[in-house]
């Protein structure tokens, strides 16, 4: 992604997604002005011939000036090129279509990067609190007890919203990746944290939106209680739900066990639905939905469209 996050580049391939996407929105935005030339009425009678121009009734008004020959003359053209112009904007709405198309693919696959990052950091953030809290306690105990001055400010807890600071995804970036959570307080502590605290901090929910210039991708994820760690942090079965950037959705739930292994079900919103299954935690999702299923394209980017998943 470039600095102002609407460029997507993969090795030699470089795709301004923004500039697809408003180039579709300027097409979309022409389409009614050219359906008045293409529905302008034009009659011939003996004698002469008269023209119906879409918004302008009579040739005596404010807005064409008095008499009739800038209506007349704007009725001529409305009549000559009304068909050629029709056909024009077909193919223009056909390629603002597929503008629209590619933008939406590559900026789903874009935010769902950043998305990702900016969703791992705040969690990060949040199971760190309570041990970087520990720590600080730790120090200024000892250097008191060493009868030394302590300047060391104490750890702030992450806060909702959440984005990091600085970097491509960060707050400053103009895609302004953000992620809003809840928690919930989580008893199942392993035995070899109990001696610090006595209970740590997981999420309950988090909602991740992305924007670049008008096209927004968001998910949120509603996370259950925690089964007991696995992999250096706590287990809890998830719902996502995904809004992508051409309208349609994806609703992900994930199930797993302290050992890694997993099952994963996306459904689209157009009915089409894909599963996933993970033997451990060090295995990749596999994909094991039946050739039945597969009937269309969902749009989604696959189980890494997940930011929690690994």
């Amino acid at each position: 992604m470039s600095s102002d996050g609407s460029t997507y580049n993969y090795k030699n391939l470089v795709i301004d997604y923004s500039l697809l996407n408003q180039a579709a929105t300027d097409i979309t935005a022409l389409s009614p002005q050219i359906d008045k030339i293409k529905n302008a009425a034009h009659a011939v009678y003996r004698g002469g011939e008269t023209y119906t121009v879409p918004g302008q009734n009579n040739e005596n008004n404010l807005e064409l000036g008095p008499g009739g020959g800038l209506y007349r003359a704007l009725g001529r053209f409305y009549g000559s090129w009304g068909r050629d112009m029709g056909n024009a904007m077909d193919s223009l709405n056909k390629m603002g279509g597929y503008f629209k198309g590619v933008a939406d693919s590559f900026m789903e696959t874009d935010a769902s990067q950043a998305a990702g990052l900016n969703m791992s950091s705040a969690m990060s953030a949040v199971l760190r609190d309570p041990l970087a809290l520990d720590q600080w306690y730790k120090d200024k105990a000892d250097a008191e007890a060493a009868g030394k001055t302590f300047t060391e400010p104490q750890p702030t807890a992450p806060t909702s919203p959440y984005s990091l600071a600085n970097g491509a995804y960060g707050a400053n970036s103009s895609n302004n990746a953000t992620t809003t959570f809840t928690t919930q307080t989580d008893t199942n502590v392993p035995s070899d944290d109990k001696a610090t605290h006595a209970a740590n901090v997981v999420f309950a929910s988090e909602t991740t939106t992305v924007t670049v210039n008008g096209m927004t991708y968001k998910e949120t994820t509603t996370f259950q209680a925690d089964q007991g760690w696995g992999n250096g942090s706590p287990t809890q079965n998830t719902t996502q739900v995904i809004n992508n950037p051409d309208g349609s959705t994806d609703t992900v739930t994930t199930t797993t066990d302290t050992g890694g292994k997993g099952n994963m079900t996306d459904v689209n919103s157009d009915g089409t639905t894909t599963t996933y299954t993970r033997a451990d935690w060090k295995s990749k999702w596999v994909d094991t939905t039946p050739a039945s299923d597969q009937s269309g394209d969902n749009g989604d980017s696959g189980p890494d469209a997940a930011p929690f998943v690994d």
